[in-house]
């Protein structure tokens, strides 16, 4: 009773911490509103800065500026009314609310704020001409989609951006005309798109592909017909910044060490277009937003192998069932079958051991004083009842990682769906329903697994309850699946559980 109550101490601590946490993963809107550089947290140790050095930040010409926000699922944007990005706040988990929380220096921003350009910024032959005669709107495409489009003057040349923003990808849509005069082409001009860095990385990468070769921090001259022009904190984690033409005549530009560039001969007129990819350095979001084949972009490990095929089955079975939450199901219930008799096997070895505690109880105290003793009786047990003690592990090995990749896979696919109830199965479940469902799974589940062990059976309560404030904050296909499988081993349970013997007492 003691150590129970200790345990209800701790949870009570931990309470307001995992309900702040729960709330802080309500459902975002995908919208567009206003936003004032006054709301950043520690604005006024960025307006000092700026007094100081005002050139230290592109953010300093930013302060007083009409700024528009527009979170979703994935990142949350921050755009001047020139079209430049000055911040993206990345998600570590999807429908993330983030807004209270801006900072220019957190780690969730992926834009570096100590620069002199933002993200984004147009510029003529490696020089930044302040926009003159500034336009800017956006305007929602549809249920997923806004578009801004953007029109200024850089001296003599008149530039219209338009930005295509998602709520479900994390690549924008970027297509750029200008228009010149005859001697802006004499004059041998480039334009060019650039990204000044990425920020919150110790080292960054800049990688050019190239047909189906790629290049590594190759120096600073231009590459023609690039696949893709990459900034990224390693191979396969971390974060990236990818722009990817998607029309002809363009070259990928690395700047410096850490600024890289689209560009284009600016003619009379000019058109460039691009995917411009912000985000998690990761297979899944690569695979769905078709990355992944680019040379030498990612490299995998065994588990974002396996990752893959879980991806291609997955898809498969979508594309009989044509319901992803049903999809989800089916996968889960082939994954079940699979582990079946791993599963049966670590669950006879854990009810053996629960049947003959009481005698190795009764073995504890008659050689208490004989650990060789103790050690032969009770291997003799083990043998005379045909129970392994390291029965369950090698099992709970095998299929610890599957489960991990299931869940990474769960975690970062965009179903772009809803089901039975819940109206996304990409973010947390706003009536916490399929939370609360697992939880009494899994609360089930102790009570088989536990059944003679009232101080296993407690400590196993708590920590259902303390569970069921973090599954909150998952995507709700990621409970489902956890619900399902759950439900699967419930049964596997009851269906061993009736052919044991039951514990006796000690």
């Amino acid at each position: 009773m003691v150590g129970l109550m200790t345990m209800l101490k701790r949870f009570l601590k931990l309470f307001p911490i995992l309900l702040i946490t729960s709330l802080a993963l309500a459902k975002i809107n995908f919208e567009q509103v206003a936003f004032d550089a006054s709301s950043l947290n520690k604005f006024e140790e960025l307006s000092k800065t700026c007094q100081e050095a005002p050139q230290s930040s592109f953010w300093c010409s930013n302060l007083e500026a009409k700024l528009t926000l527009i979170p979703t699922k994935g990142n949350d944007y921050i755009f001047n009314e020139k079209g430049e990005l000055l911040a993206l706040f990345t998600k570590v988990q999807k429908g993330q609310d983030l807004r209270g929380n801006y900072n220019t220096n957190n780690a969730q921003n992926l834009v570096p704020a100590k620069q002199p350009l933002a993200a984004g910024a147009i510029l003529i032959d490696g020089e930044y001409i302040e926009p003159q005669n500034v336009q800017g709107s956006w305007e929602r495409l549809g249920d997923t989609e806004f578009k801004g489009v953007f029109q200024f003057e850089l001296n003599d040349v008149k530039v219209i951006k338009t930005i295509v923003l998602s709520n479900i990808s994390h690549t924008l849509k970027v297509a750029i005309t200008a228009e010149g005069s005859e001697a802006t082409a004499e004059n041998q001009s480039v334009l060019q798109y650039v990204l000044p860095g990425l920020a919150q990385g110790n080292g960054v990468n800049i990688k050019v592909g190239q047909g189906s070769t790629f290049s590594v921090n190759a120096g600073t001259t231009p590459i023609d017909n690039p696949s893709y022009i990459a900034l990224q904190t390693s191979d396969s984690k971390g974060n990236a910044f990818i722009l990817r033409p998607t029309t002809q005549d363009l070259k990928a530009h690395p700047l410096q060490s850490t600024q890289v560039a689209l560009e284009t001969a600016l003619q009379p007129s000019t058109t460039m277009s691009f995917d411009e990819y912000a985000g998690p350095n990761e297979l899944v979001r690569y695979y769905q937003e078709d990355y992944f084949e680019l040379p030498g972009l990612f490299k995998p490990n065994i588990f974002g192998q396996l990752s893959l095929w879980v991806l291609k089955i997955l898809e498969l079975i979508h594309q009989y069932i044509g319901v992803w939450g049903l999809s989800i199901i089916a996968l889960t219930l082939l994954f079940r079958i699979v582990i079946w008799p791993l599963i049966h096997a670590q669950t006879k070895s854990m009810f053996g051991m629960q049947a003959i505690q009481p005698k190795v109880q009764e073995l504890q105290k008659k050689y208490k004083d004989d650990r060789e003793k103790l050690t032969q009786e009770t291997m003799k047990l083990y043998q005379e009842h045909k129970v392994n003690p390291a029965g369950g592990c090698l099992p709970m090995l095998v299929q610890m990682p599957l489960f991990f990749i299931l869940w990474r896979v769960f975690v970062n696919f965009e179903f772009n769906e809803g089901f039975l109830w819940v109206p996304d199965l990409g973010q947390a479940d706003p009536t916490y329903l399929l939370p609360i469902l697992y939880v009494g799974v899994m609360v089930a589940q102790t009570f088989l697994s536990a059944k003679g062990n009232k101080q296993m059976l407690q400590q196993q309560l708590i920590m259902n309850v303390v569970f069921v404030f973090l599954f909150v904050t998952f995507p709700s296909g990621v409970i489902l699946y956890y619900v399902v499988s759950m439900l699967v081993q419930l049964l596997q349970y009851w269906l061993i559980q009736r052919g044991q013997a039951q514990p006796a007492k000690a």
